[in-house]
């Protein structure tokens, strides 16, 4: 699956700060139904107003790039977003095969991005480097927000936080990622 870069933010947008590689920062979009494309949309055209935004947006057919990756993004609040050179949103279907078919292309992304930035694969530890939920960031002072993402909607789909954590060790074989332009 190839990054689409329809949405991308310009030079002029968002921020221009390198984030410090210590998480990657996995989202859930809490639209119901919402496709990457439209969120990533969402995301470019409000960028000067809400001034909320991730580096990817995943589906079950395609994948947005908003933010550049590396950069902060304003996703997670503060600290986090100074902290992870990449955040990804999870779109959210109700259609069990859907939403099961984003989900592998989200744990292959995450995995992708720690890799690419040296972070551990580990889900929500205690280590102040890893994979880390918005829900684990708030819940440890690392956001001013109150998100439960993406734990309002694993569960839904029949994503424990032990299977979550062991996808994220092990991966998905025959779920592409492109890592080029």
């Amino acid at each position: 699956m190839k990054r689409n870069y329809k949405y991308a933010l310009s030079d002029n947008e968002g921020s221009s700060q390198l984030a410090t590689p210590r998480f990657i920062i996995a989202h859930s979009t809490a639209t119901p139904n919402g496709e990457a494309w439209a969120i990533a949309r969402n995301m470019k055209t409000g960028i000067n107003v809400s001034q909320t935004y991730v580096h990817l947006v995943i589906d079950d057919k395609s994948i947005y790039q908003v933010g550049e990756l590396g950069y902060v993004a304003w996703g997670a609040g503060s600290p986090a977003n100074s902290l992870a050179p990449v955040q990804i949103e999870l779109c959210e279907f109700s259609n069990h095969r859907r939403a099961l078919k984003a989900y592998k292309h989200y744990v292959n992304w995450l995995r992708w991005s720690a890799k690419k930035y040296g972070i551990p694969l580990a889900l929500d530890t205690n280590s102040y480097r890893g994979i880390k939920t918005h829900s684990w960031l708030v819940q440890h002072g690392y956001s001013n927000t109150d998100h439960v993402d993406p734990w309002q909607y694993m569960p839904k789909i029949g994503i424990s936080r032990a299977k979550f954590a062991k996808d994220l060790q092990k991966g998905f074989s025959g779920v592409n990622i492109a890592l080029t332009k």
